[in-house]
């Protein structure tokens, strides 16, 4: 069985058996040197592949993270991994709540490396904490008053 490692199924130490992808934005938030660097390098000694997603696969991953309102959660790096795991057909391991979530709405398997992962899929929009306005779509700063965006759950 294939797998998508994101950078926590990498930092985690763990030995994973079966073939192994992660993405070149997962493989720079790993800085050369040091313990991290080893562990990356470890995985890549036993056939890990570093393999980037195509631009339909990362566009389908930001639609789907827009519409769960996942988006402003996800580093580059995570779309990547996500849209790898969606391309492969592969199973993605990580940690991330987000980007489970988001596996869970594109029906991607995924399994928790250390956390218990969710339980269930949300969908969220986005409230300013200095006005209350809601939005469905996130911004940098409230169009409205300029306050900050806080990530609420859609009921």
């Amino acid at each position: 069985m294939p797998y998508v490692l994101d950078t926590s199924a990498i930092l985690s130490g763990r030995i994973f058996t079966g073939k192994l992808y992660t993405t070149p934005e997962v493989a720079k938030e790993i800085k050369p040197g040091g313990h991290s660097w080893r562990l990356m390098e470890f995985l890549m000694s036993r056939g890990m592949e570093i393999v980037e997603p195509s631009k339909k696969a990362v566009d389908t991953v930001k639609k789907t993270a827009i519409k769960t309102g996942d988006i402003a959660s996800l580093s580059p790096a995570d779309i990547e991994a996500l849209a790898l795991a969606y391309e492969l057909n592969a199973t993605l391991l990580t940690d991330d709540y987000s980007m489970q979530n988001v596996a869970k709405e594109l029906n991607i398997r995924y399994e928790s490396i250390i956390e218990e992962g969710i339980k269930e899929k949300f969908y969220w929009i986005f409230r300013c904490k200095s006005c209350g306005k809601f939005f469905k779509e996130f911004y940098e700063i409230c169009p409205v008053c300029g306050g900050k965006l806080k990530r609420v759950r859609k009921d």
